[in-house]
């Protein structure tokens, strides 16, 4: 068992030397534009969103970009509360915004969320399509530093979204959990070997997603995002980004219990399955990672077992913290022992829970 451990942290270690050098790349990324900006149309599909959208709305407002260039549109998602009677309120006399309806659903492949962003797609004006959720704060420099990264080759960049940690444990514990996923998928981007993104902070051009069909030539998936991040991914001669940018920083509003946290991340995990070889690997030793953390000191030495556990929460810091810094949150990291332990938990628990029930429950919809 000691030997096996230990492999797997040898493991571990070179993953995430590995992913440094992605990193290192996403960081370095290149963001000049010319002086001819683009036409953007900024979506947001939101459903049963009363409490959340006219906070974002007030952020979108905010946007610093050409008003003769930028287009906002809100897509009421079938909600069953006032998120409608609320988005038209809130833009009253707002003429960058336009608010709908997605339509009834006409193919297969476009239900839930792929329907509503879609039925948006199909009439906006925009050369690039921009994502945001209704529970999201955006930043006035959010567009035109998203813009930036455009070029001729690009066609799609991925930005971050970080969890708003206020004054709650069980949200700065989220936020840490989200520095270190999408520190993964920015890293894995930057090796061009893409792993996953966050669609409520995503960009890619109208003639990328009219080039793979839209979301009704993608087979239906819970992380619809995800699902176009893989099929834009197969264009000859294009690529997809994920700078670490402060200034293309979008906040969101954390899973207020265990039973929401739950659903989420059954959701991210089933919409995960298929994903590349570096994928499988990364996933393997994050489990195998999080057996040795929970159950390693019953079956090897405590000094071997505080040896390991040191190195895999070492490399996992190091990873971590270029991506704090330029994101300003490295305050956090004074909760990380805590966190080393709830990624721990939920990463060895989360696999089983799939196994005995792969049913989810997402915004009062059943997949």
């Amino acid at each position: 068992m000691e030997i096996f451990f230990v492999l797997i942290t040898i493991g571990f270690l070179l993953l995430h030397l590995y992913l440094y050098h992605g990193q290192s790349k996403s960081i370095a990324l290149d963001n000049d534009l010319s002086d001819k900006l683009p036409f953007v149309s900024v979506i947001v599909a939101g459903r049963n969103e009363e409490k959340n959208i006219a906070a974002c709305i007030d952020s979108l407002s905010k946007i610093h970009y050409p008003k003769d260039k930028l287009q906002i549109m809100l897509v009421n998602d079938k909600s069953t509360d006032n998120t409608l009677t609320l988005m038209l309120e809130a833009t009253s006399g707002l003429n960058q915004f336009d608010v709908m309806t997605s339509r009834d659903i006409i193919h297969n492949n476009l239900r839930g969320k792929a329907n509503a962003i879609d039925s948006a797609i199909e009439i906006c004006k925009g050369e690039i399509i921009m994502m945001t959720d209704a529970d999201c704060i955006v930043q006035p420099s959010w567009v035109l530093n998203t813009v930036k990264y455009f070029n001729k080759d690009v066609s799609m960049v991925c930005g971050f979204t970080l969890i708003s940690s206020s004054n709650s444990l069980f949200a700065k514990l989220q936020c840490l959990d989200w520095i270190y996923l999408l520190t993964l998928a920015s890293s894995s981007c930057g090796l061009d070997k893409i792993m996953s993104c966050i669609g409520n902070n995503l960009a890619f051009t109208k003639k990328a997603y009219d080039h793979v069909g839209g979301y009704r030539a993608i087979g239906f998936s819970v992380t619809e995002d995800l699902a176009l991040m893989r099929k834009i991914n197969e264009i000859k001669d294009s690529r997809i980004v994920y700078p670490v940018s402060f200034e293309s920083l979008v906040m969101t509003e954390p899973c207020l219990t265990i039973k929401e946290l739950s659903s989420q991340k059954r959701r991210w995990f089933r919409g995960g399955t298929g994903v590349n070889g570096l994928g499988y690997v990364t996933g393997f030793e994050l489990y195998t990672a999080s057996v040795l953390l929970i159950l390693g000191y019953f079956f090897i030495s405590f000094k071997l077992w505080i040896i390991l556990s040191s190195l895999i929460l070492l490399s996992m810091f190091l990873l971590m913290s270029r991506t704090a810094l330029r994101l300003k949150t490295s305050q956090l990291f004074s909760l990380f022992p805590l966190f080393a332990a709830y990624l721990a938990v939920y990463g060895l628990l989360l696999p089983i829970s799939f196994v005995f029930g792969r049913k989810i429950d997402w915004k009062g919809r059943k997949f």
